[in-house]
């Protein structure tokens, strides 16, 4: 069973004039889902490395009239051109084991998460599930959560995910 990221969405305490960024956005699920809740009054950054799927957003985004959606063209490993302290919510899903540095995707979530901002993380968790088995090598959980509190971050809230992912809210401890 998978959860959709719609449900995972509504779950969060998003708010009308919220920012939020998609790193690896994909096909834009979350992306969607957010620029509803967040209405126009807020941003949603759609970030990836592919440049034909920030494209496919752009042209969803135009034939449904979405004017808040942002696509960003950068690896997020690298600086992500996104103001300092601006997002209140970042999210990472299923892109975990594409990461070659994790540490340095963390440095820039919390470049751009406002004091009060999270990160949401949802992945894969290792199964004999064909979608899992084709990523290759997946992170677990236990090892993402010690990653996250090496920079700082401490996981505050578990969301239920299906059969084969896991999800969570982490902030930044000061």
């Amino acid at each position: 069973m998978f959860v959709s990221p719609v449900q995972i969405i509504e779950s969060l305490a998003l708010r009308k004039g919220d920012t939020v960024a998609d790193f690896g956005c994909g096909s834009g699920a979350y992306v969607f889902a957010a620029s509803k809740i967040v209405g126009d009054r807020g941003r949603v950054y759609a970030v990836d490395i592919h440049r034909d799927i920030l494209e496919k957003i752009n042209r969803e985004a135009d034939k449904m009239n979405i004017i808040n959606i942002d696509t960003l063209l950068t690896n997020v490993e690298e600086k992500v051109q996104i103001e300092n302290l601006s997002c209140d919510v970042v999210i990472i899903s299923n892109i975990l084991a594409e990461i070659k540095d994790i540490d340095k995707v963390l440095e820039e979530v919390k470049r751009i998460l406002k004091p009060d901002g999270y990160l949401l993380i949802v992945d894969w968790k290792d199964s004999d599930h064909a979608l899992s088995q084709k990523r290759g090598h997946v992170i677990p959980e236990e090892k993402i959560t010690a990653i996250l509190a090496k920079n700082h971050f401490s996981i505050k809230k578990h969301f239920p995910a299906g059969n084969f992912h896991y999800a969570f809210i982490a902030e930044e401890h000061k």
